[in-house]
This record gives C-alpha cells, sequence and structure tokens, in this order.
C-alpha cells in the first residue's frame, strides 16, 4: 500500500499533465498542500488540503467570474477526481475520491 507522502507528488504530477490539457498553470503557494490554479482567462482557483486525499477548491475572486469560469472548474474538479482515482490502489474506493 501506498503511503500519502508517496501519493502526493504522483498526484501533483498527474494533475499537472491534466491542467497543461487546459492550458492552465498550477503554482505551488509556500503554505504546505496549497496550490493555486491559473486559467488561461486568468481565473484563479485554490486548491488545498488538510488530510489528503480531501481535496478543496475554491475560487479566488478577482474579476467577474462567468459562463467559461465556470466551464474551468468543472474540468478542474474533474481532473483532481480522475487523478486521485488513477493513483488510488483501489480506485472502487468512493469515500477516498472527496472534492468538496
Amino acid at each position: 500500500m501506498k503511503t500519502t507522502s508517496d501519493l502526493i507528488p504522483e498526484f501533483e504530477k498527474l494533475f499537472r499533465q491534466k491542467l497543461q490539457l487546459n492550458n492552465c498553470k498550477l503554482r505551488k503557494k509556500r503554505q504546505e498542500n496549497n496550490y493555486e490554479i491559473i486559467t488561461p482567462a486568468k481565473d484563479i482557483f485554490l486548491m488545498y488540503w488538510s488530510e489528503f486525499p480531501e481535496i478543496s477548491l475554491i475560487y479566488q475572486a478577482v474579476g467577474v467570474r462567468n459562463q467559461q469560469t465556470g466551464v474551468y472548474e468543472r474540468a478542474i474538479r474533474s481532473h483532481i477526481s480522475s487523478c486521485l482515482s488513477s493513483i488510488q490502489e483501489n480506485p472502487t474506493s468512493e469515500s477516498a475520491l472527496l472534492v468538496k
């Protein structure tokens, strides 16, 4: 069984690859387990967790939230779920796939 310390780098690598498909950038913040996701439309989302893999994603209001923002948010949430599924040894474990 993989430990959390093994899963986080694996998750981050896979998540960065998925974000590149949408031309989004992932920037690690100084605080541990905090990331900033920047979309091509300059929307900013904050992703963090206290207990991996319970990941929270929050839109940071820096401008006007529009329809495209919602499209990016759904794509990012989908990427998070997909990456978590990929790195879990038992991808059918629904309790491990929490995205708030």
